[in-house]
C-alpha cells in the first residue's frame, strides 16, 4: 500500500540542460521503489535560487510530502527514499567538493559539504563526525531531502533558497547556507546522513588536482 506521494526534483541549467549517466540510473531506481507514489519534476530556470524558489511554489501545490533533489552532476550512491521514514525536517546527503586554494599549505582540497556553525568567527566548518545521521548547522544543496512542513511555514515560502549579498554586489552566503540559515531561524532541525553519501562530477584538470596534492603531503617525487 502506497501511503505516501514524494516529489522528486532534478534541477538543471537551461543553457546546458544535461544530466550526467549517473543521475539517469538513480532516476531508474527511483521509479522502480514501490514504497511510494513519485512525482518526478525536471526545472530548468534561471538562476539557481529561482529554479528552487520555484519548486517551492509546486510543491506545496501538490499533495506530496517529502522533496527530494539531486543536481544534474550529484547522484547518491544509496536509495534516498530510506530516509523518508526518518521523518526529519531537512536531511542532506554528503556530497565531496573540490577546494583548492592555491599554495595554502596543509589545507584539504576536497571536503564533505555539511557543516557546524562558528558564532564568534560567523563562519561554518566541516562537520567532523562522518557517521550514520548527524545533526549539523548546514547542508549543501546537491541532493537533499525536506518534508513539507518546512515550507508550510510561511517565512519559508518567501524566498528561502536566496542568496545573501554584500554592498558591492559580490556573493556573502550562497543559497545553501542562507536557505539552511532561515531554516533553523524558524525552529526546523537539519541533519545529514553519511550512510547516503554522493558522488559528484565535475570538470578538472588534473594539473590542478596534483597542485592541490601537494600542498597537502607536499612534493614526494
Amino acid at each position: 500500500m502506497i501511503n505516501q506521494k514524494i516529489l522528486i526534483s532534478f534541477p538543471c541549467d537551461p543553457g546546458h540542460p544535461f544530466y550526467h549517466k549517473t543521475i539517469s540510473m538513480a532516476q531508474w531506481k527511483l521509479a522502480q521503489d514501490k514504497r511510494y507514489s513519485i512525482l518526478p519534476m525536471w526545472p530548468c530556470h534561471r538562476p539557481y535560487e529561482n529554479n528552487q524558489n520555484k519548486i517551492i511554489i509546486d510543491f506545496l501545490a501538490s499533495d506530496c510530502t517529502f522533496w527530494l533533489s539531486m543536481d544534474a552532476d550529484n547522484p547518491p550512491l544509496n536509495n534516498p527514499l530510506d530516509l523518508v521514514g526518518l521523518n526529519r525536517d531537512i536531511i542532506g546527503l554528503p556530497t565531496p567538493v573540490w577546494h583548492y586554494v592555491g599554495d595554502k599549505k596543509r589545507e584539504r582540497p576536497i571536503y564533505w559539504n555539511a557543516y557546524d556553525y562558528i558564532p564568534e568567527e560567523d563562519a561554518y566548518k566541516e562537520h567532523q563526525i562522518k557517521k550514520g545521521l548527524q545533526p549539523v548547522d548546514a547542508m549543501g544543496t546537491g541532493c537533499f531531502l525536506i518534508s513539507k512542513r518546512v515550507f508550510l511555514n510561511k517565512n519559508m515560502q518567501r524566498g528561502a533558497f536566496l542568496r545573501e549579498y554584500y554592498p558591492n554586489g559580490t556573493v556573502k552566503k550562497g543559497n545553501d547556507i542562507k536557505f539552511c540559515e532561515r531554516a533553523r531561524a524558524n525552529g526546523f532541525e537539519i541533519f545529514c546522513h553519511y550512510d547516503y553519501p554522493c558522488d559528484h562530477y565535475i570538470n578538472i584538470g588534473l594539473n590542478e588536482v596534483v597542485k592541490g596534492f601537494k600542498t597537502l603531503y607536499g612534493d614526494t617525487e
